[in-house]
């Protein structure tokens, strides 16, 4: 028998581990070849940068969603958080300033907007559900009123956000592999992250613990505002106009791609580099069926049976027990945190 090549397990072992890490990204590989063989056109360097630009917006929306559904929370306001955003962009009290004034005021708002769904859910107790669907129409009716349901276009200085580049890289790339790396950092390498997982995985243990729930809950849902924002910001820019049906349906697609990456409903467990995965492939699926000439309620189906599918396998499964919080909160503070062993 002929020896395998030395260099051959050190190839595949870290394969393996990318894959058990992130076993979306198989499935991205085998969604991409099968449409590049099936249509022609789909496999070429213009249409992958295509999909890339398209996503990016989708990409930076789903990282904060990641940080309020590993709280074991969700928002539905973010679809009427990207348009309201969009309409303070467009309106007198801003048109007028430079790009830099434009961009900060809208990233305030956003924050504003998830202050408001994280007090409301931290401070009340009520379901983040129900919070958060009221919060979409009040945002949504917000936006409509600034705006009068009618298309603003955008001037040419703030359009360089979406169609740019940097060094060859459209800029809706480069923000959002920016908010990327930021959300892995803070979720893996910050005390907010790991405050995240134990407050998802089991608020009252966290709460326990001497965890600041309140504080992580009005967090992750500012965050999402922020992000929701720069999206809006990403998206309009692409658009040249800020149109009454932007973000309409949003919400569904953010949460889809969230789940799609591996994020569980019951909190607790996901990954920022699975839900950018999702969103990838909710694109990649979108555009090929673009090429296919299908109808475009087809993508609400699949989008739809892939948000099923993930509430189905979320029922099944139990919630973390307080133990993992315990687990959480040592390595946060293994020397100065409570005696967690009683």
């Amino acid at each position: 028998m002929t020896a395998r090549p030395a260099a051959l397990p050190r190839l595949l072992g870290p394969l393996r581990t990318a894959v058990r890490r992130q076993p979306l990204f198989p499935v991205l590989l085998v969604v991409l070849l099968a449409l590049s063989a099936r249509y022609d056109g789909f496999g070429t360097v213009a249409n992958f940068r295509n999909i890339a630009i398209q996503a990016s917006p989708l990409v930076i929306a789903a990282v904060g969603m990641t940080f309020v559904i590993l709280t074991a929370g969700i928002d539905l306001s973010v679809g009427s958080m990207l348009f309201l955003a969009a309409a303070i962009e467009s309106g007198s009290l801003v048109v007028d300033h430079g790009p830099a004034v434009v961009f900060a005021v809208v990233c305030v708002a956003g924050v504003g907007m998830g202050l408001v769904n994280g007090l409301a859910v931290a401070l009340t107790r009520v379901p983040a559900l129900i919070v958060t669907l009221a919060t979409m129409q009040v945002f949504r009716g917000a936006g409509g009123h600034i705006t009068g349901q009618q298309n603003i276009g955008l001037p040419d200085a703030l359009r360089g956000i979406g169609t740019g580049s940097l060094l060859g890289v459209p800029t809706p790339v480069v923000l959002a592999a920016a908010v990327v790396l930021g959300g892995i950092a803070l979720f893996g390498r910050t005390t907010f992250g790991r405050y995240v997982q134990a407050v998802g995985s089991n608020q009252a243990a966290a709460q326990d613990a001497g965890l600041p729930v309140r504080g992580v809950l009005i967090g992750a849902y500012a965050l999402a505002g922020l992000l929701a924002a720069v999206a809006s910001l990403t998206q309009t820019a692409r658009l040249g106009a800020v149109q009454p049906s932007i973000g309409q349906g949003y919400e569904l697609t953010v949460v889809t791609a969230v789940v799609l990456g591996g994020t569980s409903l019951f909190g607790g467990r996901g990954s920022v580099g699975g839900s950018v995965l999702g969103a990838v492939v909710l694109t990649a699926v979108q555009t090929g069926l673009v090429f296919s000439g299908a109808s475009p309620y087809v993508f609400d189906i699949v989008r739809g049976g892939v948000l099923l599918a993930a509430v189905l396998a979320a029922g099944a499964r139990w919630r973390e027990p307080a133990r993992a919080v315990r687990r959480i909160v040592r390595r946060i503070r293994p020397a100065t945190g409570p005696d967690l062993a009683a």
